[in-house]
């Protein structure tokens, strides 16, 4: 077996360990949580219980969590699905997914210092180590260079914000299309969650379709960016 093959099969290995371990992760929380919930009463108790405490603590603390707790590897999406139903009612669907926007801004400014001074050396290992290769940042070509690592399929929200960090990809560029492009998901996700606890059956269904159409048009962008590059 050739050296460039056993690298290969290698990096297989490590990003496979990389996914399983998430996946474990997950599985341990949704497993820590029914054993909660079986003991607390069943789901509906634990969500009541976790919607009070939610809304005991308040947006502030909330959305400052959503914006810190991404740049360390903790999954965006969680606050997506909490913050329509627990803040919606409590101030307004609107200003939530404006609140919900403003975290995701402040988190990829807070990921690309990061990975763009102190914790550099640590990135690149780390993206070497899976077999990732960085793309350049040619100032002609930010805004594609940073739409495909947006794109990239298999890459979570915190690892695409410390690549491009890493690159030193230009400000703007990455601070608009960053929050731009989660922006859309983000507002659907908000405004069906709302409108179920609302119990607006119509509004929740137009704004989850809005979702699917947003994943749909995602994947086709993936999918042709996939297309051009092995062209």
């Amino acid at each position: 077996m050739s050296a460039p093959t056993q690298e290969a099969e290698a990096i297989g290995r490590r990003r496979l360990w990389l996914r399983r371990s998430a996946l474990g992760a997950v599985l341990l929380v949704l497993a820590g949580a029914a054993v909660f919930a079986a003991r607390s009463g069943g789901p509906g108790a634990l969500w009541l219980m976790l919607e009070g405490v939610l809304r005991e603590a308040g947006p502030v603390a909330f959305f400052a969590a959503m914006a810190v707790l991404p740049a360390v590897g903790f999954p965006l999406m969680p606050f997506t699905l909490i913050a329509g139903p627990v803040f919606g009612p409590q101030i307004g669907v609107g200003p939530t997914i404006a609140c919900a926007i403003a975290a995701v801004a402040a988190n990829v400014a807070l990921s690309y210092g990061l990975a763009a001074g102190a914790m550099r050396p640590w990135v690149l290992r780390l993206a070497g180590w899976l077999g990732y290769r960085l793309p350049a940042a040619p100032a002609g070509a930010a805004w594609q260079v940073v739409t495909v690592v947006r794109l990239a399929p298999g890459l979570p929200f915190w690892m695409q914000s410390y690549l491009l960090g890493v690159i030193r990809a230009p400000f703007v560029a990455y601070m608009t299309l960053s929050t731009l492009i989660p922006a859309g998901y983000i507002a659907a996700t908000i405004a069906g969650g709302d409108a179920l606890a609302r119990g607006r059956g119509r509004t929740a269904l137009l704004a989850f379709a809005v979702l699917g159409f947003i994943a749909a048009v995602l994947h086709l962008l993936r999918k042709r960016r996939v297309a051009r590059a092995v062209e």
